[in-house]
């Protein structure tokens, strides 16, 4: 019978079941112990000191310490001794030989910038996509008026109008209605009103013959049959 250890019972007092992930661990600077980005120059460090160690040996620069040669390299500490840490550096394995040069890591940002634009810009037509577009276009010119002479058959109809309500004196007693005078248009008041409505004919045929033309552009289109 196996007996399952107290540091297992401990880990884990509620296994969930199916696999789990593992927290990933923090990947720390093997010079200052500050967060890394990745490896540089053969070893993982931070960006701070992967500049640091560029910039020392780019210009060859001679540190001195003022101390023993071992002051501590910390996140918080690593500026205040520069030759300490350039020990360091080489201590945990950064290697010279793996420093470009300025005119390299100029070439090289240029490179990275072009492959950048590459990515981000649209690939080119396929032969497909091309023919389509030749399609669409042919159809729209020839479907297409731009001088929009069509549309000389469709003139706006003549509005219709009628006349505005006119205050009429009340009839005198005794007098039949029928009896009045019936209003002539010579005698309607100037003011009138547009009838709306008679435009509603004029209206539909514009989308009819608008409809039409879409139809006929279609047509136009194989995949459209």
């Amino acid at each position: 019978m196996s007996v399952s250890s107290p540091s297992d019972t401990e880990s884990s007092p509620h296994p969930l079941p199916g696999p789990q992930e593992e927290p990933r661990e923090e990947k720390v600077c093997a010079v200052c112990g500050d967060r890394a980005t990745g490896y540089h120059f053969h070893v993982m460090t931070c960006e701070g000191c992967k500049g640091f160690f560029r910039r020392s040996i780019n210009k060859g620069v001679h540190f001195t310490c003022p101390f023993a040669r071992s002051c501590p390299i910390t996140k918080a500490k690593r500026r205040q001794c520069q030759a300490c840490r350039l020990q360091k550096c080489l201590d945990v394995g950064m290697r010279k030989d793996m420093i470009m040069s300025e005119e390299a890591l100029q070439r090289r940002r240029e490179l990275r910038g072009q492959r950048r634009l590459a990515r981000e810009q649209p690939g080119e037509l396929t032969a497909e996509q091309q023919e389509l577009i030749d399609i669409l276009i042919a159809a729209h010119q020839r479907t297409f008026d731009s001088s929009f002479s069509q549309f000389t058959h469709y003139w706006p109809a003549v509005r219709l109008y009628v006349p505005s309500p006119r205050p009429q004196s009340p009839p005198e007693p005794g007098v039949p209605t029928a009896w009045l005078p019936t209003p002539q248009p010579d005698s309607l008041d100037e003011d009138v009103l547009p009838d709306v409505f008679s435009m509603l004919p004029h209206f539909a045929d514009l989308s009819t013959f608008m409809i039409q033309q879409v139809i006929k552009f279609a047509k136009e289109i194989p995949a459209f049959r």
